[in-house]
C-alpha cells in the first residue's frame, strides 16, 4: 500500500490572522492546495480521507476535483482539542449535514452516525489523539495492507504527526503545510520506504 500524508495548507490561524478553530486557508494556503494535483498527476488514488475541519477540506478539495473523487471525512483525523484552547470547547461546531452541504464533494465515512456530534471531547491530551488516529489506521488503512492501493490522508499538525509515527516509528519529517509524506507499506504494515515531497510548493515551504 502507498500512503500519502498531508497536513493542511497554510491557514489564517497559522499566521496569526485569527478565524477561530474552524478557520479558512490564507491566500497562500489556497495556492498551496491548488499545487497538490500537480504532485499527484501521475498517481492514481483509491481514496482521499480528510479531517472534517474547513481548512483541511479546502486543502483536499482541488485534488479531489482533479481526480473526480469524493472526500471521505474522518473525525479521527481532526485537530487536537487541546485543554489550553478553550475556543475549541466553546465553538459551535457544524453538524455532519451542515458540513456536507457546505462541501458537496465531501461525505462522512459510512460508519459515522451523522445524528451524533463528530468532534472530539474537550479537553484532549496527545495520548488521546494518538488513540483515535490508531482507530482510523485499524479501521480504514489496515484492510488495505498487502494491496496496491494508493491512499491520501489529510489532517493537522498533531494528527498527521501521529499517523506518520504509527506507520513509521522512526519518522522525523517536519509538518510542513501541504507537503506530502509518502510511505510504502508491506502486507504486515512495515514501512519499506519513506520520502517527504515539497517540490510542488516551490519556495513556499512553511511549518
Amino acid at each position: 500500500m502507498h500512503l500519502y500524508v498531508v497536513r493542511h495548507a497554510q491557514s489564517t490561524m497559522n499566521i496569526g490572522q485569527g478565524g477561530g478553530p474552524n478557520c479558512d486557508l490564507t491566500e497562500l494556503g489556497g495556492w498551496q492546495a491548488q499545487r497538490l494535483p500537480t504532485f499527484f498527476r501521475e498517481i492514481g488514488l483509491d481514496a482521499i480521507y480528510c479531517s472534517p475541519l474547513r481548512r483541511v477540506i479546502q486543502t483536499a478539495a482541488p485534488l479531489a476535483k482533479a481526480k473526480e473523487m469524493e472526500i471521505v471525512l474522518i473525525p479521527e483525523m481532526s485537530e487536537i482539542f487541546n485543554e489550553a484552547w478553550t475556543d475549541y470547547r466553546d465553538y459551535n461546531w457544524e453538524s455532519c449535514s451542515q458540513i456536507e452541504k457546505e462541501f458537496p464533494d465531501a461525505r462522512f465515512a459510512e460508519h459515522q452516525n451523522k445524528r451524533r456530534r463528530w468532534w472530539p471531547s474537550w479537553p484532549e491530551h496527545e495520548a488521546d489523539v494518538r488513540k483515535r488516529v490508531q482507530v482510523f489506521v485499524n479501521n480504514q488503512l489496515a484492510p488495505l495492507l498487502g494491496t496496491e492501493a494508493h491512499v491520501a490522508v489529510f489532517g493537522h499538525g498533531q494528527t498527521t504527526a501521529d499517523l506518520k509515527r504509527i506507520i513509521h516509528p522512526e519518522d522525523s519529517y517536519p509538518a510542513y503545510n501541504a507537503a506530502v509524506a509518502h510511505y510504502e507499506l508491506d502486507a504486515a504494515g512495515i514501512c519499506i520506504s519513506a520520502a517527504l515531497h515539497t517540490g510542488h510548493l516551490g519556495r513556499h515551504v512553511y511549518e
